[in-house]
């Protein structure tokens, strides 16, 4: 799994390893129901929760053309992480218990 990336102030900079605080809000932003949402204020929370994801100090030092991409990536990657060691796991039935 590519760790996401996006461009503030003209640098690139690495998603920092989130938290499970970071998967909750995540989570809970990715459940809201945004029918009747305008451009702007899609764009105003998704780089809102960028900033959140990055440890930015504002979200307005993102790229612009970053900001939908870059939320879906990242969000894709926090949650990603969640279910990334279950892979690990032997795949084996378990056994009834009765």
């Amino acid at each position: 799994m590519d760790i996401p990336k996006i461009r503030v102030k003209g640098k690139e900079i690495e998603l920092p390893r989130p938290t499970m605080r970071m998967w909750r809000r995540v989570a809970e932003y990715d459940d809201q129901d945004k029918t009747g949402w305008g451009t702007l204020r899609l764009m105003d929370e998704h780089s809102k929760i960028l900033a959140e994801m990055y440890g930015l100090a504002s979200p307005d030092d993102i790229d612009p053309a970053d900001v939908l991409t870059g939320y879906v990536e990242a969000a894709r990657f926090v949650i990603g992480l969640a279910s990334e060691r279950l892979k690990e796991l032997p795949n084996a039935e378990a056994e009834a218990v009765n």
